[in-house]
């Protein structure tokens, strides 16, 4: 019988014109947090967000959007891809983004600022059609393009209309561009293989009582087509009290409210830290030991933790040790759970 349904697949096709098509995510990439690469993919090690499909992470302001899809953008670059930054908001630093690893290099990472929500896709996607039909990079290398963000993509209906002419219907503009395009947008990245990373805002519903009060700007089509949907809250790390209280960086946390890849409303959490020249970075060492501790895998007791040399150490002295290592963070991650 499967050999009577093989030949009659094949010469269905054959009469149809069809292509045997190669689905399932071929690539993943890394966020450089391997609890945030579990919550996502379901892998540890190997996982990450899906080359192929849309994903959204939104959130409050200062929460570590841009740095998550910099860190993606680089692990782009390493596997042989390239990176587009759409920036609408005006505010890409590449100065922080060569600190998270980014090569800024033109043709390896393209910076944009486009005018308008039609303008910026088209160009987004005729780049990455060119890539792939001139092969410049190989087939299976994956392309990365941030739409930076949503919610400050003008449509190009809003665009051609002075300030004072804009009326109710022109609220709805970003909303019916997105339905418009979304759809096709979605096709686009699976047959380029291109992960299509849109990073958005987060805004509170007026007069909501009980149930979830946030929502996001572009109305639902971006809900819809994202295969992932990250969810980000943050919480400040304090130090000292009063006068002497100083900020020195925030507590991010990553709800996975959505993914058709994996399992959905998985958690991941990790510390963003300040330097003292204002720029921010992973505290990777230290987010991980908390991860491995929480999991049981490395022994703890009240404020010291035991590591592999069977000492016990104070948590900042044991993430000073990891880092002043030249194989402390290859250690650390040796520790994972396979």
């Amino acid at each position: 019988m499967m050999g009577d349904l093989a030949d009659f697949a094949a010469k269905l096709d054959k009469e149809l014109g069809r292509v045997e098509h190669d689905f399932g995510i071929k690539t993943w990439l890394s966020t450089g947090f391997p609890p945030l690469d579990e919550a996502l993919s379901g892998k540890l090690v190997g996982g990450g967000m899906p080359c192929g499909r849309i994903v959204e992470i939104f959130g409050p302001s200062s929460c570590g959007k841009t740095a998550i899809s910099t860190k993606v953008m680089a692990a782009a670059q390493q596997a042989g891809g390239f990176a587009m930054f759409m920036d609408h908001e005006r505010s890409f630093e590449p100065v922080l983004a060569t600190q998270l690893g980014l090569d800024t290099t033109r043709g390896r990472f393209f910076h944009e600022v486009p005018e308008t929500f039609e303008s910026s896709i088209t160009q987004a996607l005729k780049t990455c059609k060119a890539a792939r039909e001139q092969k410049v990079i190989a087939d299976d290398a994956p392309i990365v393009v941030v739409f930076d963000s949503l919610a400050a993509m003008v449509p190009k209906s809003k665009m051609a209309k002075e300030i004072d002419e804009q009326g109710m219907n022109d609220s709805l503009a970003l909303a019916k561009a997105t339905s418009s395009v979304f759809p096709a947008l979605a096709v686009f990245a699976e047959k380029l293989n291109v992960l299509v990373l849109v990073l958005n805002q987060m805004r509170l519903k007026p007069g909501v009582v009980y149930g979830d009060p946030t929502t996001t700007p572009g109305g639902e089509a971006p809900r819809y087509y994202a295969s992932i949907r990250i969810q980000l809250g943050a919480k400040r790390i304090v130090e000292g009290t009063g006068d002497d209280k100083k900020m020195l960086g925030q507590e991010i946390t990553a709800n996975c409210i959505k993914n058709k890849v994996s399992r959905p409303f998985m958690r991941a959490k990790w510390e963003f830290r300040f330097r003292e020249d204002g720029t921010g970075y992973f505290d990777v060492v230290s987010s991980l030991l908390d991860f491995l501790v929480d999991r049981g895998v490395i022994a703890s007791s009240g404020p010291r933790v035991t590591w592999t040399d069977g000492k016990s150490y104070f948590k900042k002295q044991l993430v000073a040790k990891i880092e002043e290592e030249t194989d402390g963070y290859e250690q650390l991650k040796a520790l994972l759970p396979k």
